[in-house]
C-alpha cells in the first residue's frame, strides 16, 4: 500500500492507472501541489508582444506548452505524476518509465518537479484538449502520447545539489540534470534573454513559428514571472452595463455572454476598457433604452450592480488569454440564463463550468453580426481552453429564497427636498449549492434629488454574519452623520 497515494478508487490508463481527484494521501505533499499554483499565480502577469518594453532585463524564457500543470513526484521507490486538485497518474506508463529509468536514480529526498502534461499531435503544437483525448479510453488510452516538461522544482534535488535551491538557475541546472536523456520526459527549453530584442526574436521564433502557444519569462532579479500570449479576438453579446459615477449617461462597463448551440447564454465576464467617453456615451444611448428585468443579479468589482438589457449588441473584445481554472485549479463556473420569448426578462438557470475572459478590452461594435448560437457560439472558447460539453444545456436548479436580516432607513430634508440613505443586510442561503453566490450581501443606497447622480448604490459581499454586520457597521458610521432622522 502506498504511503503517499490512495489508488483504491484507480482505472485502468493504458498500462498504468489514473485516480480521481482527491487521491493524495500525504497531507503536506497535498498542500503542497495545491498551494503551487495559488501562489505561483500570484506572481504572473500576462503582456501581449506589443507590450514587451515593460520586460525587466536579465530574464529564463521558455515556450509555454499547451497542456495541464501536473507534478512529478519521486520518493524512493515510488514515482506518480499528480495534479494539484490530487488526481494521480501511477503505474507503466510511458512517461513514468522514463522517470524510474533517469530521475529516480539521480533524484534525493523527496523529489517534486512542476510541469506541462501534455499530449503531442501530429502537424502542429500540442493543444491542452488533445491531452483530454489521450487520456480517454481506459486500457485502450494513447498514453503514448504524453509528455512531461518539467519548469520548476519544489522540492528535493540530485547528487550535486540535494536543495534547497532558492535561485531559479540552481533549480534549472538541477532540472537540467535529472531529466537528461529523456524524450517523453525533458526539461522544458530554456534560454537567457539579457533584453527586450532577445525576447521578441524567441517570439518569433517559438510561438509565431508554430513551436508553443507563447513564452514565459522568468525575472532573475525581481522574483516576477512573465507569461506572454498573442491577443486574440472574440464577439459576444452585450447583457447588461454599468454606468459611470461621474458620468452617469456613459457606460463604465459591459457584461459579456456566449451563446450556446439551444440559444441558453453563459457569462464569460466583463470589460471596462473601451477607450473614448464619445464611445461610452453612444453605448448608454443604445443600451439605456433596452433595459429589462432579470432575476440574476451581478454585481462589478466596483460592487456596481449591471443593468440587464435586451440582448442585441454583438462586441468584439482582444483578450490575452482565456482562464478555466481559478488559482486553486478548480474548474471555473459562470451563470447560464435564459432570455424569456418575447424578451421581456431574464431568468438565471444554474451555473456551469465556464471561463473568465482576461484583460478584455473593447475592440468594436460588430454592426455586421446579430446575437445568435453562429456568431457569439460559445465555441470560441475551445480555441483557447477545453471545455467538455461546452454546448451542454444548463438544466434549472432552484435554490433558496434569500432572507432579509436587517433594514434600515434614514431621511434628511435640505431645502424642501428629502434625502434618503438605507441599508439592506440578507443572507442568501445559496452559496452551498451555487458558489457564484456569497452567503451574505450588504446594499447601502444614497438618493439625493439635488445631486447630478441622484440614486447610488454600494453592494457588498461577505462569507459570514458578523463579516456582514462589520460592513454594514462601516456603511452607517460613514453615511450617517449629524441632521438625519431613522425611520421607523
Amino acid at each position: 500500500m502506498s504511503a503517499l497515494f490512495d489508488l483504491s478508487k484507480a482505472e485502468p490508463l493504458g498500462k498504468g492507472s489514473f485516480a480521481p481527484a482527491g487521491s493524495i494521501r500525504d497531507p503536506e505533499l497535498s498542500k503542497l501541489v495545491a498551494g503551487y499554483k495559488r501562489t505561483i499565480a500570484s506572481r504572473y502577469r500576462s503582456l501581449g508582444p506589443d507590450e514587451l518594453d515593460e520586460l525587466p532585463t536579465g530574464l529564463w524564457v521558455s515556450p509555454k506548452i499547451d497542456g495541464e500543470l501536473w507534478f512529478l513526484v519521486v520518493e524512493g521507490a515510488e514515482i506518480a505524476i499528480v495534479a494539484p486538485n490530487g488526481k494521480v497518474l501511477s503505474g507503466e506508463l510511458p512517461v513514468l518509465a522514463e522517470a524510474k529509468k533517469l530521475v529516480a536514480p539521480r533524484a534525493k529526498g523527496q523529489l517534486v518537479l512542476a510541469g506541462e502534461l501534455f499530449a503531442v499531435r501530429k502537424g502542429g503544437r500540442p493543444r491542452v484538449g488533445d491531452l483530454a483525448k489521450a487520456m480517454g479510453g481506459g486500457e485502450a488510452a494513447e498514453v503514448d502520447r504524453i509528455g512531461f516538461h518539467v519548469f520548476d522544482l519544489l522540492t528535493g534535488g540530485d547528487g550535486e545539489n540535494p536543495g534547497p535551491m532558492p535561485e531559479y538557475g540552481d533549480r534549472l541546472a538541477a532540472m537540467r540534470r535529472l531529466c537528461e536523456g529523456g524524450k517523453r520526459l525533458q526539461c522544458i527549453r530554456t534560454e537567457e534573454a539579457n533584453d527586450v530584442d532577445r525576447v521578441r526574436a524567441l517570439f518569433t521564433e517559438w510561438v509565431e513559428g508554430g513551436k508553443g502557444e507563447g513564452l514565459v519569462a522568468r525575472s532573475k532579479d525581481i522574483g516576477r514571472t512573465y507569461k506572454i500570449k498573442p491577443f486574440f479576438t472574440l464577439d459576444a453579446a452585450v447583457i447588461a452595463y454599468t454606468v459611470r459615477t461621474d458620468e452617469p449617461t456613459q457606460v463604465r462597463s459591459l457584461l459579456l455572454a456566449v451563446m450556446k448551440e439551444d440559444g441558453q447564454f453563459q457569462l464569460i465576464g466583463s470589460c471596462g476598457n473601451m477607450g473614448s467617453g464619445d464611445l461610452r456615451a453612444e453605448l448608454f444611448t443604445t443600451l439605456s433604452g433596452d433595459v429589462i428585468p432579470s432575476g440574476y443579479s451581478h454585481a462589478s468589482s466596483s460592487g456596481a450592480l449591471f443593468q440587464f438589457v435586451k440582448p442585441s449588441l454583438v462586441v468584439e473584445v482582444k483578450l490575452t488569454d482565456l482562464q478555466a481554472e481559478d488559482s486553486d485549479g478548480k474548474p471555473i463556473r459562470r451563470m447560464v440564463l435564459e432570455l424569456a420569448s418575447d424578451e421581456s426578462r431574464w431568468t438565471p438557470v444554474a451555473p456551469m463550468v465556464g471561463v473568465s475572459i482576461l484583460h478584455p478590452v473593447l475592440e468594436r461594435v460588430r454592426t455586421d453580426k446579430t446575437v445568435n448560437p453562429v456568431d457569439v457560439r460559445a465555441g470560441q472558447v475551445l480555441e483557447r481552453v477545453f471545455l467538455e460539453d461546452v454546448d451542454k444545456r444548463a438544466e434549472r436548479i432552484e435554490l433558496p429564497a434569500s432572507e432579509v436580516i436587517e433594514r434600515r432607513v434614514w431621511t434628511k430634508t435640505t431645502k424642501g427636498q428629502v434625502a434618503v440613505r438605507k441599508l439592506v443586510m440578507w443572507q442568501t442561503h445559496k452559496e452551498k449549492l451555487d458558489p457564484s453566490y456569497p452567503a451574505f450581501v450588504v446594499q447601502w443606497t444614497d438618493y439625493s434629488a439635488g445631486r447630478k447622480d441622484p440614486l447610488q448604490r454600494d453592494v457588498r459581499r461577505a462569507p459570514d454574519e458578523a463579516s456582514a454586520r462589520e460592513i454594514a457597521d462601516a456603511m452607517i458610521a460613514d453615511g450617517v452623520k449629524r441632521g438625519w432622522t431613522e425611520y421607523a
